[in-house]
């Protein structure tokens, strides 16, 4: 009896231990964040800022009850928001901000709560360069926190930002056209369907494309999952609610959250685990609430035993499009990472009254530029998956700064600017990619000079005032990016042509490049003033074979980022 007692009180020694392994105070966290927030070495690790994101996380689920919960979640937050910055990853910096937003909501009366609102609106503004999001936390702060220490640096945000509103349409005469079928229309929300099976609720969003979705769980008082479809419309046909009310999931919302995203929001009973499918042929997302309805939902817009028109949903179905592919796992927004790459924006050298560089038999520069920017947004999308716009899909003129303004727009990864080069000496040929810095010979500048439409007076006095817009351009990223690409294209070439000459990596003041907050580079293809070059930049074999190496390009610069952004 005596053996049977001690073997009952280790086995609850044992059960205690294992209960208190991995149980944190709040003190403990909040010193490891300290620590690491003091430490640039340790910074430069991704699985330093995970592990205390998690440590959080942990402590915030276990502990809803605890005095410091507010401040746990505001770490969590500002932890999301170093991450951020230390990687450039948009998806980190949303996460920061939906770890915000959702302290804000829990405890609006915390008096972090102004500090919450006023970083999520410079994490808003830096890093996702999206105004009108940070124009929405920053005027709050004025209106629901006029005690709260931040109100004077949110009122001096506000008035740098100026008002912040979706520009009127432009005139048909002036406007910069952007046809949808050439850059790739924005996809767009069609239909929200559910039913309900015995042990998950299924809800299908249709859509005319696919779409980035991260997924974002909110647990406490109101559990809710939302999707930020990004560059998504809603169609005129869907609802801004679609009540379910099975017992499981009460109902799903969505609205246009701003001019980049939709927002689509599943208001749950209860926290619940969900699995998460993105299909095609159609394209649709589905989303499974595991857990077992009180009472079945009625099918939305399918009646019982009738196949959607928008394909079937059924797991059977599911299955076989993903047969290659691991079974459906439990998805765990803290743990996914940024992919980096989503959104590139191509750009076609020159147009309309700007015919660039004329090379023998009057081949415009221009034409040579637009057939080389399809030919890359073609591939970049079948050999990438990504999304690929065009700044112009026809001849039309573009000044230089709209470029890359459009880019920063549509929030785009990555700017490539395809160009031909040009040389007083019709025996002068070569490949090069430049990226945006100071000239640093007399050629590189005679060629931004050229691109720039300026004379080498304009590109000197353009360097005087270059150092102000340095602080936004990503110069490391950019030159690790023309690199990749110089390589990619002298190695694609090679093979196939003679006298092909490797000019190398170069940097420059080059007016379409100004501006851009992401990597960009600029590529001279080849010289349209040499017969021999000129003649291949015409051809549409040299043309593919050109996109083909910018696109090995791109895929060694991906593979090559950073571990802090990656692992």
């Amino acid at each position: 009896m005596k053996l049977y007692k001690i073997i009952i009180f280790c086995l609850l020694l044992i059960i205690i231990s294992s209960i208190n392994v991995g149980a944190q105070s709040y003190s403990s966290i909040r010193n490891d964040y300290r620590e690491l927030t003091a430490s640039v070495t340790l910074q430069k690790k991704r699985t330093n800022w995970e592990k205390l994101i998690r440590d959080f996380s942990n402590f915030i689920q276990q502990n809803p009850a605890d005095p410091s919960l507010d401040k746990a979640m505001y770490l969590l937050g500002r932890t999301w928001d170093g991450l951020s910055l230390a990687s450039g990853s948009r998806h980190d910096a949303s996460m920061a901000i939906a770890s915000y937003e959702r302290m804000i909501t829990q405890f609006p009366g915390s008096s972090l709560a102004d500090d919450a609102l006023f970083h999520a609106g410079r994490t808003a503004e830096t890093r996702l360069k999206n105004n009108s999001l940070a124009h929405q936390f920053y005027q709050k702060i004025t209106t629901d926190y006029r005690d709260g220490d931040m109100l004077r640096q949110a009122q001096n945000r506000l008035a740098f930002l100026g008002p912040v509103n979706v520009p009127p349409a432009q005139d048909k005469g002036t406007a910069v056209q952007h046809h949808d079928e050439n850059i790739g229309s924005a996809p767009t929300l069609n239909n929200i369907r559910y039913w309900s099976g015995p042990n998950y609720t299924r809800i299908v969003l249709d859509l005319t494309a696919p779409v980035t979705a991260k997924p974002v769980v909110l647990k406490g008082d109101n559990p809710r999952i939302f999707f930020d479809l990004i560059y998504t419309k809603l169609g005129s046909g869907v609802m801004p609610q679609t009540p379910i009310m099975n017992g499981l999931v009460k109902q799903v919302r969505s609205a246009q959250f701003s001019v980049e995203k939709a927002r689509v929001v599943i208001d749950l009973n209860q926290a619940s685990e969900y699995r998460l499918n993105f299909l095609q042929n159609p394209y649709r997302i589905v989303v499974d609430i595991l857990g077992s309805p009180t009472h079945a939902g009625v099918p939305s817009n399918q009646a019982k035993g009738e196949t959607s028109a928008q394909g079937s949903d059924d797991i059977s179905t599911i299955l076989q499009q993903h047969k290659s592919a691991p079974a459906p796992t439990l998805h765990i927004p803290q743990e996914q990472h940024d992919e980096g790459i989503h959104t590139i924006v191509v750009d076609a050298g020159h147009g309309g009254k700007d015919p660039g560089a004329v090379g023998p038999g009057k081949l415009y520069e221009k034409k040579v530029t637009l057939a080389l920017a399809k030919e890359l947004a073609s591939q970049l999308r079948s050999k990438l998956g990504v999304k690929v716009l065009l700044t112009r899909s026809d001849d039309s003129f573009l000044e230089l700064r709209e470029r890359t303004a459009y880019a920063n727009k549509v929030g785009a990864d990555l700017f490539i600017s395809l160009h031909a080069n040009a040389s007083k000496s019709s025996k002068a040929y070569g490949t090069e990619t430049y990226f945006l810095n100071l000239s640093k010979n007399d050629k590189a500048a005679e060629v931004a000079a050229r691109e720039n439409g300026t004379s080498m007076q304009d590109v000197g006095n353009l360097e005087a005032i270059l150092f102000d817009l340095m602080a936004n351009a990503k110069i490391n990223e950019s030159s690790r990016l023309a690199a990749e690409v110089q390589q990619a294209l002298i190695k694609g070439l090679k093979p196939h042509y003679s006298n092909i000459r490797d000019l190398g990596v170069k940097q420059g003041p080059f007016h379409v490049l100004l501006g851009a907050t992401m990597p960009s580079v600029l590529v001279e293809a080849a010289f349209i003033s040499n017969s021999r070059e000129a003649k291949r930049l015409n051809s549409k074999n040299f043309q593919t074979r050109v996109a083909n190496a910018i696109v090995e390009g791109v895929k060694q610069y991906s593979a090559s980022i950073d571990q802090v952004a990656k692992r």
